[in-house]
């Protein structure tokens, strides 16, 4: 799929500001590496930086930016033994 990819998240607006995206995206990594997943997609809205940067700081290597049906879409790998961050 060009929309979406193994890892999905959110945080209620009141809560952000705090790291707690960064932190569960690393918790979800570790779960992906303990069921043997050497490598996961995640997908964000292309003008989502926040998200991006999240993604960026938990080691995902943007792959690119693709059009798809719910607009343009930033596509990121992260290796699961790689660096956390």
């Amino acid at each position: 799929m060009e929309w979406s990819g193994h890892i999905g998240y959110g945080v209620r607006f009141s809560a952000r500001r705090r790291g707690l995206a960064t932190w569960a995206v690393g918790e979800i990594l570790d779960e992906a590496r303990k069921l043997g997943i050497d490598r996961v997609l995640v997908v964000c809205a292309a003008g989502n930086i926040v998200s991006a940067r999240t993604l960026e700081r938990n080691g995902g290597v943007l792959e690119g930016i693709r059009d798809t049906r719910l607009g343009p879409a930033r596509r990121y790998w992260i290796d699961t033994e790689g660096p956390r961050g």
